[in-house]
C-alpha cells in the first residue's frame, strides 16, 4: 500500500467525527495525477491505482469531520458532506490529510448526495496547484479521478473525486463546533491542535494566547498573499478557514483580471460580502468568531477574553504592516515607508481599472503591455515617482506573477473535457503555471485579460 497512516484525529472524542465508507466505483479512471507531488510525500506512484485513490483499498476506515460555521454571517452545524479522510499521512516528520472530496454521503451530507462533477475536481486541482507554484500556502490535489456515476448540477456530467492534501483540515469553524458542542473537550482538542499545527509554542501559561496569535499571523500573511495576486476566494465562511493558513475550499474562488475591489464571481455572493476588497475585513470578523470560540478556555486556565480582544486590537496594524510590506515589493521598493505612494498607485488602479496583473509587469519592463491605459500621462507620472524609489526589477521579478489562471482560460480547459474528453488545454494551462514568474516565449496568449464584458458576466458556482 502506498500510503503511511497514523490517523491521531481518532483519538479525539468520537462527537467530532464520524466513520464512513466511500461509495463503490467499479472502474476508476485516474485523469491527473500530481506525480510532484507523490515525490513530496514519498508515495510509490506505482500502487496508486485508481481503487488505492477512490479509497476502494484501504488501510483503515475513513472519517467526514463535523464542524460549525458562520456561512454568510449565519451560524450553523455543519460537517463533510461530500469529503472524508482516508487518514494521516507521515512522511519523514511530516503528517498529512488525504481527504477524498465526492465520495459519497456521510452523515452531515443532509439533501446532499455526496457526488461532485469532474469539472469542479479538474477546477480545484488546477486552482489549488495554481496557488502551490504562486508560494502561496494551500491544500494541495494529489489526482481526479473519474468515477462512474453521472452527477446532477448546472448540467449532467460524469462524476469524479478529488483527492486533496492539507496539514490538517481543521478549520476555525472546528473550534466553533467544539465549543457549542462539547465545551468540556475544548482545552484538550486545543492541546492537540497546538501539538500538532504549532508545537514550538511554549510560552509557560501564555500558551492559548500565543496559538490565537500565531493563527492570527498565518491568517493574515494568506489574506495579504491573496492580495497579491489578485485571488478572490469567494466564501470566506468560518468553516474555510484553516487554522494553519491553508488556503483550501476552490468553489467559487476566480482571479481579479481588470482591478475593481468589488469584484465578485460567485453565484450566491449577491451583496459581495466576500468581494476582492473585503478579504480583510471578513478575515478581521473570522478571527472575532474564532476568539468567541476560544472564550470557553477563559475559564479553564489563565487566559482572559480582554487578552484575545487585545491581540484582535492588533489586527489592523499588523495587516498594514504585512500588506504594504508586500506592495513595496511588487513595486520594486527596498525600503521601509513610500505608504503614500503605494496608495497612489491603489487608486490609480481603482480609476483606471487596468489590468492587475498585467499593471505591475508594465512597470517593470515598460512597453510590453498592449494596453492604452499605460500610454496616459498619469501613469507615466506614476511610472516616473516609482522609479525614483524602486522599481528593482529583480526584486519585482519574485513577487510578480506573469502567468495567473485566467478565467476565461480555466473555462475553455474545462469546457474541452466535458465536449472531448480530451485534457490538452487543461495540460497546457498546467504547464505554463508551473513557473508562473518565468517569461515563456509562446506565453502572450496566457497573459492576456479577457474583454470587459466576459468578468461583467462571469459566475462561479459551489457546485455542492
Amino acid at each position: 500500500m502506498p500510503f503511511s497512516f497514523d490517523t491521531t484525529y481518532k483519538r479525539l472524542d468520537p462527537d467530532l467525527y464520524s466513520s464512513v465508507t466511500p461509495k463503490r466505483v467499479a472502474h476508476p479512471e485516474i485523469l491527473v495525477r500530481n506525480d510532484e507531488l507523490c515525490a513530496d510525500l514519498g508515495l510509490d506512484t506505482a500502487k496508486l491505482d485508481g481503487h488505492i485513490l477512490t479509497g476502494q483499498d484501504r488501510l483503515e476506515d475513513p472519517i467526514a469531520q463535523a464542524y460549525a460555521g458562520h456561512q454568510y454571517g449565519s451560524f450553523t452545524l455543519l460537517g463533510d458532506g461530500r469529503a472524508m479522510i482516508l487518514g494521516e499521512h507521515t512522511h519523514d516528520e511530516g503528517r498529512y490529510d488525504i481527504q477524498l472530496k465526492g465520495a459519497g454521503r456521510t452523515p452531515y451530507s443532509g439533501r446532499g448526495d455526496g457526488s461532485a462533477t469532474v469539472s469542479s475536481m479538474l477546477r480545484e486541482y488546477l486552482y489549488s496547484y495554481a496557488m502551490q507554484k504562486l508560494n502561496i500556502k494551500t491544500s494541495r490535489s494529489l489526482a481526479v479521478v473519474e468515477t462512474d456515476e453521472v452527477v446532477e448540477r448546472r448540467r449532467t456530467e460524469p462524476g469524479a473525486i478529488l483527492v486533496r492534501v492539507m496539514n490538517s483540515h481543521i478549520r476555525y469553524g472546528t473550534f466553533q463546533y467544539v465549543a457549542s458542542q462539547a465545551p468540556d473537550e475544548l482545552q484538550r482538542f486545543t492541546d492537540y491542535v497546538i501539538d500538532r499545527h504549532y508545537p514550538q509554542l511554549d510560552v509557560e501559561d501564555r500558551t492559548y494566547l500565543a496559538f490565537f496569535d500565531a493563527v492570527m499571523q498565518s491568517s493574515i500573511e494568506m489574506v495579504v498573499d491573496w492580495l497579491r495576486v489578485g485571488f478572490v476566494h469567494g466564501v470566506m465562511n468560518t468553516d474555510n478557514m484553516s487554522i494553519d493558513g491553508e488556503t483550501f475550499d476552490y468553489g467559487p474562488c476566480a482571479f481579479m483580471n481588470h482591478y475593481d475591489e468589488g469584484t465578485v464571481f460567485s453565484s450566491i455572493d449577491e451583496r459581495g460580502r466576500y468581494a476582492f476588497g473585503n478579504q480583510r475585513p471578513i478575515l478581521r470578523w473570522n478571527l472575532e468568531r474564532f476568539a468567541e470560540a476560544l472564550h470557553p478556555l477563559c475559564t479553564r486556565s489563565a487566559l482572559t477574553f480582554d487578552e484575545l480582544e487585545n491581540k484582535l486590537d492588533e489586527f489592523a496594524d499588523r495587516f498594514d504592516t504585512q500588506y504594504y510590506a508586500m506592495m513595496r515589493r511588487k513595486l520594486g521598493i527596498n525600503a521601509d515607508g513610500e505608504r503614500e505612494l503605494v496608495d497612489e498607485l491603489v487608486e490609480w488602479l481603482r480609476r483606471s481599472n487596468a489590468d492587475y496583473t498585467n499593471t505591475f509587469l508594465e512597470l517593470e519592463t515598460p512597453g510590453t503591455r498592449d494596453d492604452p491605459v499605460f500610454a496616459t500621462a498619469e501613469f507615466e507620472r506614476l511610472r516616473k515617482q516609482l522609479g525614483a524609489v524602486g522599481l528593482d526589477a529583480e526584486l519585482m521579478r519574485d513577487a510578480n506573477p506573469r502567468y495567473i489562471p485566467r478565467n476565461y482560460l480555466v473555462e475553455a480547459a474545462l469546457a474541452e473535457y466535458r465536449d472531448t474528453g480530451a485534457l490538452s488545454k487543461f495540460k497546457e494551462l498546467l504547464a505554463v503555471l508551473d513557473t508562473p514568474y518565468t517569461p515563456k516565449e509562446t506565453g502572450a496568449q496566457f497573459q492576456q485579460p479577457p474583454p470587459r464584458e466576459f468578468d461583467a458576466e462571469y459566475t462561479t458556482y459551489c457546485n455542492t
